[in-house]
């Protein structure tokens, strides 16, 4: 999987409502009625997908941001990716 995180990109869920605040994020899936909260980090991550980024344009970030090798933050960005995406928050599309 680790390779293929440059074809994909993501959307968010239109039953997604998210919060951002100083400590993280909070989001909200309506359709479920279920609450998800997360770090910095994944508030991030998250305004990454807000904003179309491809999944390998979040990793380099979350890598600059966070002066982590980037094979770290990629494993890191793909686990939180596939969570919000298990979660029914986020869904995934191919790149071209």
């Amino acid at each position: 999987m680790a390779n293929q995180t440059s074809k994909f990109s993501f959307t968010v869920n239109p039953n997604a409502a998210a919060s951002l605040h100083e400590d993280g994020i909070v989001i909200l899936h309506t359709g479920k009625g279920c609450l998800f909260s997360s770090n910095g980090t994944g508030a991030r991550i998250w305004r990454g997908v807000e904003n179309q980024l491809s999944s390998q344009a979040i990793v380099e970030e979350i890598s600059s941001e966070y002066q982590i090798a980037p094979n770290i933050a990629q494993r890191h960005t793909v686990n939180f990716l596939a969570q919000l995406e298990g979660q029914g928050l986020i869904q995934r599309e191919a790149t071209s």
